[in-house]
């Protein structure tokens, strides 16, 4: 089973946190409101209409839309929602400042009919014994879906329809009944590091059960499963922790999920469930795994004779994604600037290679044009771009042709060495030699 925390250290993870649940968004928010005909069971709608709608948002019910200045006219009978949004879960969501707002700034805004129906879950059958949806309920019922992710927010709101959607009256009156929102719709970690996913809800006080799904190309699992009832996790994979804090009247309960030391694995869509007794309502979160890449430049230092060949090879390892672009850039002796730099046109790659991580590896290459004494003192380098990366990583190394310069000090320093050995030898050599030959001068004088 996966431990259950408090909210305060989740929070240390989100800064600002605190500010947003304080953030007062729209009063109104243009929507569309979506019908599908032709679905049954396991069928998809053989048609879909959209018309255009508009959402009143109210921290209480005060008034009614013909109250409202300036209604847009094109509005049909019945598109204009006119909700008591106690809990605040609409009205936090953000629109961008000034008047003309740049491209997926703006929030999208759906709404749908709803119809209550008892959870075929384990962890939320006990929400409902009787297996049915009481008269009681009433309705009608709909559900909204607001997602903001550009400025990092989304919500999910269960409406109930407070009198009947005629086609005289102006509004539809409604109250919201279960709101599932996120502060955290798209978020993009490194490896190994701990992700928290927020997720939190409002509801009148209650038994509930949450659920966070993970789903990636098609495939899916149930990470976390808490049965709110039953005060127990079903379902908890190693590494998930459940932070809990339940809300008191009129405020958010947390059900927020950190997952400890993420991997490529990790990556994919997040789906923060809640259940309520014949009720649910679910929120999506987006996780981006983003490892830059290591990039090593050889052979470094870069030494080759005149006319002889040359080449480079620039290693990119342990990056993920796989959208990585390698180039090659030469600077003649002595030049500076950007604008004096040319590319290296022959190049050629290797595949991407897999780790045992998930992350990729690339290999590059670059034949270098044939070498003369003048391109003493050249510089090449190997520019990687990838996107974990905020600039480009540049690695570089100067070309050195043998003999277009004197001597270097280690090579002066080479040549002082095997001149003192030598002449070290060379007396030895005369001082085995000499002393036999005076001897024998020596006899003959005698």
């Amino acid at each position: 089973m996966a431990p259950l925390g408090p909210l305060a250290p989740a929070l240390l993870l989100l800064p600002g946190l605190a500010l947003c649940l304080a953030a007062v968004g729209p009063s109104r928010l243009s929507c569309w409101f979506v019908e599908e005909a032709g679905r049954g069971a396991g069928v998809m709608p053989s048609a879909v209409t959209q018309r255009r709608a508009l959402l009143m948002l109210r921290g209480a019910r005060a008034g009614h839309p013909e109250t409202e200045p300036e209604l847009p006219p094109d509005l049909e009978p019945g598109m204009v929602f006119d909700i008591a949004d106690s809990a605040g879960a609409l009205r936090r969501v953000p629109l961008p400042a000034g008047g003309h707002p740049k491209e997926g700034e703006l929030p999208s805004c759906e709404i749908n009919a709803y119809a209550p129906q008892e959870a075929h879950v384990p962890w939320a059958a006990g929400l409902t014994p009787e297996h049915r949806s009481p008269p009681g309920l009433g309705g009608p019922w709909f559900i909204s879906s607001v997602q903001a992710p550009a400025r990092g927010y989304g919500v999910s709101t269960v409406l109930k329809a407070e009198e009947a959607a005629g086609a005289q009256p102006p509004a539809v009156t409604m109250a919201t009944v279960l709101s599932v929102f996120s502060r955290t719709p798209q978020l993009r970690s490194r490896l190994g590091r701990d992700v928290l996913l927020d997720c939190g809800f409002a509801a009148p006080p209650g038994p509930f059960s949450v659920e966070w799904r993970y789903q990636y190309r098609g495939a899916g699992r149930v990470v976390l499963a808490y049965d709110g009832r039953a005060a127990r996790a079903h379902v908890a994979e190693e590494g998930a922790q459940l932070f809990l804090e339940e809300g008191q009247a009129g405020t958010d309960t947390n059900v927020s999920l950190r997952l400890h030391q993420v991997g490529v694995r990790h990556e994919g869509t997040y789906i923060c469930t809640i259940y309520l007794p014949h009720l649910h309502a679910q929120q999506a979160l987006e996780l981006r795994i983003a490892e830059p890449p290591v990039v090593t430049l050889r052979p470094d230092p870069l030494m080759v004779s005149p006319g002889a060949p040359a080449e480079l090879s620039c290693e990119i390892s342990g990056y993920f994604p796989l959208d990585v672009a390698v180039s090659w850039l030469r600077r003649g002796p002595g030049e500076t600037g950007g604008d004096l730099l040319e590319y290296v046109t022959e190049t050629w790659e290797s595949g991407h290679r897999r780790g045992p991580d998930g992350t990729y590896s690339l290999s590059s290459f670059a034949r270098l044009a044939p070498i003369r004494t003048s391109d003493h003192g050249a510089t090449y380098s190997c520019h990687v771009t990838h996107t974990a990366l905020a600039t480009p990583v540049r690695k570089s190394v100067q070309l050195r042709v043998a003999g277009a310069t004197g001597p270097s000090l280690e090579d002066a320093i080479g040549m002082f060495l095997a001149a003192f050995l030598l002449y070290g030898l060379f007396r030895f050599l005369g001082n085995k030699v000499c002393p036999a030959g005076a001897e024998e001068k020596t006899k003959k004088s005698e």
